[in-house]
């Protein structure tokens, strides 16, 4: 049987791998700086990309010198009870996070942040409700200012640009 360790260190090293792929299609521009703005993507990729062989590497060699083939089949069947549940909640929480992509550009990004704020707390327990409301609202907004006033970065307008907000 295969191990959780297994699982999650090869799929570490599937994303570490996409993900340095993408890194180094980043363009170079005469005014980056000496990182550039595809070093720490980079980084970040070898970072996954060596932790998934290292979690590999163990949970292959915990299988080669561990308990007896009769007493390790137990112990992993029950290391894997309960996980579709948790894959699923994941699941969940990466379809919320993907809509807010689908959505962004026209709703715009105050709305959609907004909405994610709310889908998100909502998916996780939060009970639903006035308090629920502001705080996403509040969020979004505090959010937006960060970027769009401070750090200068242009955000979606969507729906409230349209209507002339």
């Amino acid at each position: 049987m295969i191990s959780r360790d297994l699982v999650g260190g090869l799929a570490a090293v599937v994303i570490g791998a996409v993900y340095l792929y993408f890194a180094y299609q980043l363009r170079v521009s005469a005014l980056d700086d000496s990182l550039g703005p595809s070093g720490m993507p980079r980084i970040y990729g070898w970072l996954l990309l060596s932790l998934g062989l290292i979690l590999t590497a163990q949970a292959v060699l915990s299988r080669l010198i561990g308990p007896p083939p009769a007493a390790g089949r137990e112990a992993l069947r029950g290391e894997w009870e309960g996980q579709g549940r948790r894959i699923a909640w994941a699941a969940g929480l990466l379809a919320i996070g993907a809509a807010y992509l689908f959505v962004v550009e026209k709703l715009g990004y105050l709305v959609s942040v907004a909405l994610l704020i709310l889908a998100a707390a909502t998916f996780l327990g939060a009970r639903f409700g006035t308090r629920l409301l502001a705080i996403a609202a509040l969020g979004a907004v505090a959010l937006w200012a960060i970027f769009a006033l401070v750090l200068g970065v242009s955000m979606p307008s969507g729906l409230l640009g349209r209507l002339g907000v």
